[in-house]
């Protein structure tokens, strides 16, 4: 969800890929995605799509935690403004050491396991529930994920357009949901944020695929595993939320 912005330089354009702006190095001169040989992006990419699938199992083995460990799963539950508060710290974390060998790993890596750790009880009341609402979901985040990355890279558009409006989608969800939170405590409000944030997570994986494979420097693979990791997070918890809607 991040777009690099690069320094003024030219660079002769590599066949198959759309005309990229003039001045396209960031990341500690590193060069973008785009303008690197073949051989450079596509080692780039399988890096990134290498630590976006490792971090879904560190998530996964977070939500295990949480089952383990009762006591942590209850004392997110009975701070659920820290636990949010942590989560950002991560994510911001994340992104400040996401350059620095070894540590960006841990970094990915821990955030995405205390990811799995917070969203443990959730998991845990769908587990009750409607457990098969945790495969259905889960399935259909990998068939939405999947379906758009692949016509990211088969179709070669750039979807870096779309920075206004998800931003914009972003602010709404946001305060949409803090104000139903708060003040109108509506379940209809609640389905209908939930319908928006899969649109809009769904959109933010066009843009991030599209500006991994233009925009980003090569060194920032923690960076684009990220994005899609946040992406992808996101789009399930709205597809849990949307297929146990109306169950208390």
């Amino acid at each position: 969800m991040n777009e690099f912005q690069p320094r003024n330089q030219r660079f002769n354009q590599p066949q198959g890929w759309p005309p990229q702006p003039s001045g396209a190095r960031g990341g500690f001169d590193a060069e973008t995605a785009a303008l690197a040989s073949v051989e450079e992006r596509m080692a780039f990419v399988r890096k990134v799509y290498a630590l976006f699938f490792a971090a879904t199992l560190f998530a996964i083995a977070g939500v295990g935690v949480g089952f383990v460990f009762p006591p942590v799963m209850l004392a997110v539950v009975a701070h659920p403004w820290l636990s949010f508060l942590v989560l950002i710290g991560g994510v911001m974390g994340a992104q400040a050491v996401r350059l620095v060998p070894g540590i960006n790993l841990l970094a990915l890596f821990g955030f995405t396991t205390l990811t799995g750790i917070i969203i443990s009880p959730a998991i845990a009341i769908y587990t009750r529930l409607n457990p098969a609402s945790i495969l259905q979901a889960g399935v259909l985040t990998v068939g939405i994920f999947g379906g758009l990355t692949a016509y990211v890279f088969v179709s070669k558009k750039d979807f870096s357009f779309m920075r206004g409006m998800v931003t914009t989608g972003l602010i709404v969800v946001v305060l949409a949901g803090v104000l139903n939170l708060f003040i109108v405590g509506s379940s209809a409000v609640a389905f209908a944020i939930s319908c928006a944030a899969l649109l809009l997570f769904s959109g933010f994986v066009l843009y991030d695929t599209s500006n991994i494979i233009r925009r980003y420097p090569t060194n920032e693979y923690v960076a684009g595993a990220l994005s899609l990791y946040l992406d992808a997070f996101n789009i399930f918890l709205a597809l849990l939320r949307i297929l146990n809607a109306g169950r208390r």
